[in-house]
């Protein structure tokens, strides 16, 4: 027998297979089996393709904060001269920065890294004066939410991969 393709993952099936033993695409099955099985593989590519773009957000505020901290950095040195809170916003933001970068390469791991780092420092700030969480609170909630988004969107795409084994290279 000549092997066959499947229409969906276009991987190499047998003349007397009924589902493609890579996507489970319904290969003797109805037209209307068919077109469902379709539907759901377009919205679950729709799904990861949304992971990749909350993602990259998140990336870009691990960026942002990054560079702010370094400008904090700069800002502390100029009004204080303190050189410990110079090297601490140095670190912070170098780190933020490199867990941005290494965020598309493995989103759930640094998002979650960067989103526990960023509480902790919050919660100094509460610590050394709780007035300094509530300045600019609306922006440490736009950020906690975006990072937040993207570990769940990473979440669903790697849930949504690991089901389906031929969405891998989307």
């Amino acid at each position: 027998m000549t092997p066959l393709e499947c229409p969906n993952c276009n991987e190499d099936v047998s003349q007397i297979e009924i589902v493609c033993s890579n996507c489970n695409f319904p290969l003797a099955g109805t037209e209307k089996e068919k077109s469902i099985f379709i539907g759901k593989q377009i919205a679950n590519k729709a799904k990861i393709g949304d992971a990749k773009e909350s993602q990259q957000k998140a990336q870009r505020i691990l960026y942002f904060i990054g560079a702010f901290q370094l400008y904090h950095a700069f800002i502390a040195y100029r009004r204080f001269g303190s050189i410990e809170d110079v090297v601490f916003y140095i670190i912070l933001g170098v780190l933020l920065a490199v867990f941005g970068y290494f965020s598309s390469k493995k989103p759930i791991l640094f998002l979650s890294i960067a989103l526990a780092i960023i509480l902790c420092y919050y919660l100094l700030l509460f610590l050394i004066n709780p007035e300094l969480v509530f300045r600019g609170g609306v922006w440490k909630v736009v950020i906690i939410g975006f990072l937040g988004y993207g570990i769940w969107h990473a979440l669903e795409a790697q849930k949504l991969k690991k089901e389906n084994n031929f969405l891998k290279k989307e």
